[in-house]
């Protein structure tokens, strides 16, 4: 499932920093919809989610902390996989949020006027080319437990090709799928630039990045719907299709 929800906003502007907004309007939709009912499986532990979402801003000028807009308005992308009916869930809560005023910082607002529903595609091939959607990027992270700290890989970096494939095979198993065909992931960096984004009050390296995976057909409609790589839930790792190959 895959959804474009466009937005009002009273004033032309965003925080720089503005992640937390939308993760937040997240929360709100499904503390609204159905009593609440599936709050808990998507924000009461620590579980991978099998969604993700980019937000495309008009023209965005960015000003120290604040993001000036050309028009007060926003989109997000929503894309969500559809084995668990996660789209289907956050489909019909939108739904319900629909000229709600959602308060954001600064006294400003923001309230969902449409929702469009876009054609998605169905990979019948086990070897895809993807584009990042602007707004979000390819998010490669290695985590020390020792440290307790991340390193971002990026494009361009002698080890980013192995641990981006690295942090596909994990996904891939998170979500279920068979060790075996977790392990024939194979990535290919084609083109793409570092970003530098930021998160909850850090700045991140990034990829806007098209690629090219190699694996099984339910693998790669996986990471087309829920979002390739680490921090989906988030805002990163959304794609579109290129070619399939």
């Amino acid at each position: 499932m895959r959804v474009e929800l466009l937005f009002d906003l009273e004033k032309p502007s965003l925080p720089a920093d503005n992640r937390a907004i939308f993760v937040s309007f997240l929360k709100k939709t499904l503390e609204q919809s159905h009593e609440g009912h599936f709050f808990e499986r998507y924000f009461g532990g620590t579980a991978r989610k099998d969604y993700s979402f980019s937000i495309i801003l008009d023209k965005p000028r960015y000003e120290g902390e604040r993001i000036q807009l050309k028009t007060p308005r926003l989109k997000m992308i929503f894309s969500a996989d559809d084995r668990n009916r996660t789209g289907l869930i956050f489909s019909m809560a939108f739904m319900g949020m629909k000229y709600k005023k959602f308060p954001l910082p600064e006294k400003n607002a923001m309230t969902l006027k449409r929702i469009v529903h876009v054609k998605e595609n169905v990979i019948i091939s086990n070897r895809v080319m993807f584009r990042t959607i602007p707004g979000g990027g390819l998010v490669v992270r290695d985590h020390s437990r020792e440290t307790n700290r991340d390193k971002y890989y990026v494009i361009g970096e002698e080890q980013f090709e192995e641990k981006a494939r690295q942090s596909l095979m994990r996904q891939a198993m998170e979500a279920g799928f068979p060790k075996r065909l977790a392990e024939e992931i194979k990535f290919h960096p084609v083109s793409g630039k570092k970003v530098v984004s930021r998160l909850y009050g850090i700045m991140i390296d990034v990829s806007a990045i098209t690629f090219i995976v190699e694996a099984d057909s339910m693998i790669l409609q996986y990471f087309y719907q829920a979002g390739a790589s680490s921090r989906t839930a988030i805002g990163y790792g959304l794609c579109s299709i290129i070619e399939q190959l």
